[in-house]
């Protein structure tokens, strides 16, 4: 399996949990303040995607000075990590190498089979020892119409790096990838012909990058909690680690100004990031 490949997927570990929340009752922003509360300093809210089209990646000055301000970087992984391709590879596989090819049902099997070896240029019978959500996400990034991709996680990292900024991850490789085996393996495999279908890649999935662009977070909802997955699996996908991020949040914002860049769908809703942290006295306001 090639590095690249693995380095891809880990930048769009999230794909599934990004962009499903909506801010009621608020503006829509991409990019929030965070004060008040005892707070010495602001710090910031960040709603990423977590692969998208170079020509579509956008970083205004808004966004810049913000992050030139903070002391820290916080996102969902930490990406500095060196040892992340290889901890992403020990996670990505089947238990035992097993190949699920013969879980699928046929017509399944045979899209999913001819996508690989068009795309990929190997099929099912070597990739089949991947995970589900996996071979969803090397669907997903040629689901962009595009050559060139870019990554908001990726530019953080490096521009933190650049800068010397402390970078934090919320979370581990290991845990993310638990998320998903606590979904049922027919579910993930619905999800996964949905997202070989043209109608999503030329539909669906469009939509959502405009919105995301637009910065219209409600429209984003109404795409992506409408069926499937992520309707079923909210509370797993996303609000239970919502509600286990934000005092890891809390505690760095105490004495220093942080930049927080975790996928647009955590920032949003009654059980969002932004909602939580007012729950606890903060005042969180949209940058335009």
């Amino acid at each position: 399996m090639k590095t690249n490949l693995f380095r891809k997927i880990s930048l769009i570990l999230g794909i599934f949990m990004w962009m499903v929340g909506s801010v009621q009752g608020q503006d829509s922003s991409l990019l929030w303040k965070v004060s008040g509360n005892g707070l010495e300093k602001e710090s910031y809210l960040f709603g990423t995607i977590h692969i998208i089209c170079k020509s579509d990646f956008v970083m205004d000055q808004r966004i810049n000075t913000a992050f030139e301000n903070s002391e820290d970087l916080i996102m969902e992984l930490d990406m500095s990590d060196p040892q992340l391709q290889l901890k992403m590879q020990q996670v990505s596989m089947n238990p035992g190498m097993k190949n699920i090819k013969d879980e699928m049902d046929a017509p399944l099997a045979t899209s999913l089979d001819e996508f690989l070896l068009k795309n990929y240029g190997v099929g099912l019978e070597q990739l089949g020892i991947l995970k589900p959500f996996v071979l969803s996400s090397m669907v997903l990034i040629k689901a962009l119409p595009c050559p060139e991709v870019e990554s908001y996680e990726a530019y953080f990292t490096e521009k933190a790096t650049d800068l010397k900024k402390p970078i934090v991850g919320l979370e581990t490789v290991e845990f993310q990838v638990g998320i998903f085996d606590e979904i049922p393996q027919e579910l993930q495999f619905q999800e996964l012909g949905k997202m070989l279908s043209e109608e999503y890649s030329q539909s669906e999935f469009q939509t959502m990058i405009s919105a995301y662009l637009a910065e219209d977070v409600i429209a984003l909802d109404n795409v992506m909690t409408s069926s499937g997955m992520m309707s079923e699996y909210r509370s797993t996908l996303l609000d239970g680690r919502n509600k286990a991020w934000v005092p890891t949040i809390e505690e760095a914002m105490k004495s220093k100004s942080v930049f927080v860049a975790v996928g647009a769908g955590h920032l949003g809703g009654e059980l969002g990031v932004i909602q939580l942290l007012k729950n606890e006295g903060y005042t969180v306001e949209p940058i335009k």
